[in-house]
């Protein structure tokens, strides 16, 4: 723990050198980042594995292994998010529908990224993958800190 209370201070300082940034980019945002990263990078290793599982050993479509692989990461991505880059305390009532609805948005999207790069650019599906999380990864964040877990 100690090791990652230096490098977001060390990070900060850096950042806060610069005026522009200082104003918007705090040690809690810097902290949050990195363990949203952190959580991230964990989900998509699972992700991949998952992806290359039911695309490659089982034969399924790039679509439906997707779908398949998202869909069982979504408990480990929420309660990893929940409790330790977010540290949110509020209720599972009120968190957990707004979470699905997001889901499912980023689940629609996932797929449409993997459908198009794959079967319209011909992109190797592993490929795609990366771009899929990237884009999801880019919009989360945001509204995970502003409207999910706050």
């Amino acid at each position: 723990m100690l090791f990652w209370g230096h490098m977001i201070n060390n990070i900060y300082t850096v950042l806060n050198k610069n005026k522009f940034l200082a104003r918007f980019l705090t040690p809690e945002l810097i902290g949050q980042a990195i363990r949203y990263l952190i959580t991230g990078f964990s989900s998509a290793a699972i992700e991949f594995s998952l992806l290359f599982l039911c695309k490659d050993i089982f034969s399924l479509s790039v679509v439906v292994s997707n779908t398949i692989a998202l869909t069982i990461v979504f408990w480990f991505n929420y309660f990893m998010n929940r409790k330790w880059s977010f540290k949110s305390t509020t209720s599972l009532k009120k968190q957990l529908p707004m979470y699905l609805v997001l889901f499912i948005f980023n689940l629609g999207a996932s797929d449409v990224i993997m459908y198009l790069l794959t079967s319209r650019l011909s992109l190797y599906y592993l490929l795609a993958k990366v771009f899929a999380i990237a884009a999801v990864m880019s919009w989360n964040f945001f509204l995970y800190r502003k409207v999910i877990y706050k």
